[in-house]
């Protein structure tokens, strides 16, 4: 019975088992089915799946950034038909044509009119190196120079013409094995439609919608677009090309966002729009062979070398480029103006609100990147124990919505993502990847600065740039913690904002100095506390630091070695905007209100050394030349501040060094101490063993001598008679010995004595010590004496050394014997 029972309760138990591990498999499977298969790579790292969110697509070997529906309002598209309206399931879902393709599309070509189904030549082809381009024309019915008014009806005709080109990819898609490396050349096509734009890079989420012009992002965003007056032959000259670089703090923007119809149009110009990548995905760096950095500005010239080579295709002329952008588009333009490897393109810069010299345009110190870089990888998640890890966690375990939308605030610094200066990083060899070189790794050779004292540039160069007169206010407006406040800040606040900026640039050695600079600078003295003031003040305290001075300083570096230069002072908004009146003429602005073809007959003057005339723009018709603009703001960051803040090495959290990572500042200091140290110690060992050599042959109570007594004949010693000796706990007693010494030791004391004669030590009495000797001559035992005798006979001892009581005192640390 009771064996019965034990087979069915195993039965049970096999059957529970059973079970379970089918509900556990039904599980799983149902997880996987819900959420996809989880796909790891070959480290074991997880690589997740495309966003759901991700509406790009590809046609025709292209990835087009929009797809359209039928209840999009901009694209209406074919219908069903009346019969076929309420079948859903067995009908096979139509895929919508990109562009233009599907139907006409008002954001790519303008409002629809009665007459645009007249025109049949929508269609242009040209033949570039990489295959065929497909684009279309756009025919404008406005013109910049009409005078008419709002109450006036406008006459509904065509002034101009563009041939359009969106979405050329002019790199491979920077996906995959191309994420954190440089850009590779495209492989070519048969035939590209480039009828739509490209999507943007990966960019935060809140500078994205339909609202924002940004629509989609994705990974392949390395696209270009062109706008040519006309690609037909027959000019005399080729047009001008004018390359343009969006803005956006290297973290956001998009090349969609300048649609360049009128000035190709009405100025005759070939314009060109491209995207580059942004954020941690264009300008990563860990400061080594894992992730150099300099992606972005990789793409930039990159897209200018595919320019320069193709433009003359679309009647633009190679040899005349000129790079114009707002913020990092005016630092970019300058850095490639500079650059070893497209400074020979550039013939000209208009750089708006923007300085290659400026402070975040290229960073200088490896270990800021390298902080910047281990932040935004704790943030993320991913192991920051070494930059190989690092890498390829963030390449291989996220997605790039992950990286674009994850936005960072820096330790050091304004913000986080520019260039990196890479002359000290070491690069991947030519044998690392199968499609990428040395070479391709490399940006800078020097810092912007020395290149332009050196004349590392185009001999024909010439240099165009302005600002606002409120540059900074967009900082101020999008800080949310002022906005709560309604934009007031008091003196307390005032001091507070200082101290910020100077903890931001935390590797000064004299903060105190330098915040106290910064506040008698920029305290407005007939009123230092009107709020109204000093907000103004922080404004231009800002400005200055980020982009005036910058700008100033580059100009000044220019005019000396007699580049053309030209300045400007924008001073005027557009009403319609509604800006307060602290934030009418801020960052970008440029962009939305175009420079006045008429401004009383006055033009650009050349800036000449100690006179930088600038031209103010107010208005259309109200505008002034203005010399030497903001020059002691200007000097006071450029000239005064870098003597009181000398500059060292800092340390930036979170820092995390092992002794595998070469080239560490901590690792290197760690080993350093460690080896002085340990240098320090066998000195002392040494000096130790030498002092105790020393001590013995100076003192003799440490000689080695050997005082040896017979056990039949008691020695009378030293014997202490007074009671204070007898308290003194320094005195001691020689008694006789008591125990015999074994017969065993005698061999081993005959070596003692024979090691003792081999070292000429002096004899124990000229240490004044009054110790009894006696001859054993039955035993035979020698010492060593005084005269250097080896041997003393038992009447020689007898009647040199009588028996004689002593007694022994210490006397200032040292034992003295009277006999």
């Amino acid at each position: 019975m009771a064996m019965r029972r034990q087979h069915a309760f195993i039965g049970r138990v096999a059957v529970c088992c059973y079970f379970y591990v089918l509900l556990t498999d039904i599980v799983a499977l149902a997880q996987d089915s819900m959420s996809g298969s989880r796909y790891y790579g070959r480290d074991g790292v997880y690589v997740p799946p495309r966003d759901a969110f991700d509406r790009t697509y590809i046609y025709k070997d292209r990835r087009y950034g929009y797809r359209p529906s039928y209840l999009d309002p901009i694209y209406r598209g074919p219908t069903r038909a009346p019969e076929d309206r309420y079948l859903y399931d067995e009908t096979t879902a139509r895929l919508p044509l990109p562009g233009i393709l599907g139907g006409w599309r008002e954001d790519l070509q303008g409002r629809e009119r009665p007459d645009s189904k007249n025109f049949r030549d929508r269609d242009v082809i040209v033949n570039t190196n990489y295959g065929q381009v497909q684009g279309f024309k756009v025919r404008l019915y406005d013109d910049p120079n009409a005078r008419h008014r709002p109450w006036n009806l406008a006459v509904e005709r065509v002034t101009k013409s563009v041939d359009v080109f969106l979405g050329i990819p002019y790199a491979m898609p920077p996906t995959k094995e191309g994420r954190f490396k440089p850009p590779r050349p495209h492989r070519g096509w048969q035939l590209l439609q480039a009828i739509d734009w490209g999507p943007a890079c990966p960019q935060p989420s809140e500078y994205t919608g339909a609202t924002k012009g940004v629509r989609d992002v994705d990974e392949d965003c390395l696209y270009l677009n062109i706008f040519t007056p006309s690609i037909g032959s027959g000019l005399a000259n080729k047009y001008t090309v004018m390359f343009y670089i969006h803005g956006g703090e290297f973290t956001h923007g998009a090349s969609n966002l300048f649609p360049a119809h009128i000035l190709a149009a009405f100025y005759n110009v070939v314009v060109v729009s491209i995207n580059y990548r942004l954020g941690a995905l264009g300008f990563l760096s860990t400061g080594d062979e894992n992730s150099p950095g300099n992606y972005g500005i990789l793409d930039q010239a990159m897209a200018l070398r595919w320019v320069y080579d193709n433009i003359a295709i679309f009647n633009g002329n190679p040899d005349s480029i000129t790079l114009f952008g707002s913020g990092a588009g005016a630092a970019s333009a300058g850095l490639l103006m500079v650059a070893p490897r497209t400074r020979h393109m550039v013939s000209k810069v208009i750089a708006q609100s923007g300085s290659a010299l400026a402070d975040w345009a290229v960073t200088i110190d490896k270990y800021r990147v390298q902080n910047t870089s281990r932040v935004f990888a704790e943030m993320l998640g991913c192991s920051i124990e070494s930059s190989w890890k690092l890498v390829q966690c963030l390449k291989d375990g996220r997605s790039f919505l992950e990286l674009g939308n994850s936005e960072l605030k820096p330790h050091v610094g304004m913000f986080p993502w520019a260039p990196v200066l890479d002359i000290n990083f070491t690069i991947p060899q030519d044998n690392w990847y199968e499609d990428w070189r040395a070479s391709d790794w490399r940006f800078f050779a020097e810092t912007p600065e020395e290149s332009i004292k050196a004349r590392k540039y185009r001999r024909d160069l010439a240099y165009m740039a302005g600002v606002t007169t409120q540059e900074a206010a967009f900082i101020i407006k999008n800080n949310i913690t002022l906005a709560r406040n309604r934009y007031i800040i008091n003196s307390e606040l005032f001091d507070q904002k200082v101290w910020e900026l100077v903890l931001q640039y935390n590797y000064t050695l004299n903060p105190q100095g330098v915040h106290e600079a910064i506040k008698y600078m920029y305290t407005y003295w007939p009123d230092p506390t009107n709020v109204t003031h000093i907000r103004d003040q922080y404004i231009n305290l800002l400005s200055d630091f980020h982009y005036v001075a910058p700008f100033d300083k580059i100009a000044k570096l220019l005019v000396e070695r007699h580049v053309p230069t030209y300045l400007y002072v924008l001073n005027t908004s557009i009403e319609a905007l509604h800006s307060p009146e602290w934030a009418r003429v801020s960052h970008d602005t440029e962009l939305l209100n175009p420079t006045p073809s008429q401004i009383l007959g006055l033009h650009f003057d050349l800036a000449r050394h100690g006179q930088l005339r600038y031209l103010n723009i107010n208005t259309t018709f109200n505008s002034s030349i203005q010399i030497n603009y903001r020059q002691t703001e200007s000097a006071f960051w450029s000239m005064y501040l870098p003597t009181v803040i000398s500059y060292l090495v800092p340390t930036y959290p979170p820092v995390t060094e092992y002794w595998w990572e070469p080239k560490q500042p901590l690792q290197i200091a760690f080993w350093s101490m460690s080896t002085a140290c340990l240098l320090l110690l066998v000195l002392s060992v040494v000096c130790c063993m030498l002092w105790r050599n020393a001590k013995r042959q100076s003192d003799h109570y440490y000689s080695g001598d050997i005082l040896m007594v017979r056990e039949d004949e008691h020695s009378e010693g030293i014997e202490n008679l007074t009671r204070a000796s007898k308290e003194n706990i320094y005195e001691y007693r020689d008694v006789p010995v008591k125990s015999r010494i074994p017969r065993q030791n005698e061999g081993r004391l005959q070596e003692r004595l024979a090691h003792n004669r081999k070292f000429s030590s002096t004899p124990s009495l000229r240490s004044n010590s009054n110790v009894s000797l006696k001859d054993m001559r039955s035993e035979g035992f020698v010492t060593s004496s005084p005269n250097g005798q080896p041997k003393l006979t038992k009447t020689m001892s007898q009647s040199t050394l009588p028996k004689a009581k002593s007694k022994t005192l210490l006397v200032q640390g040292v034992p003295q014997t009277a006999v």
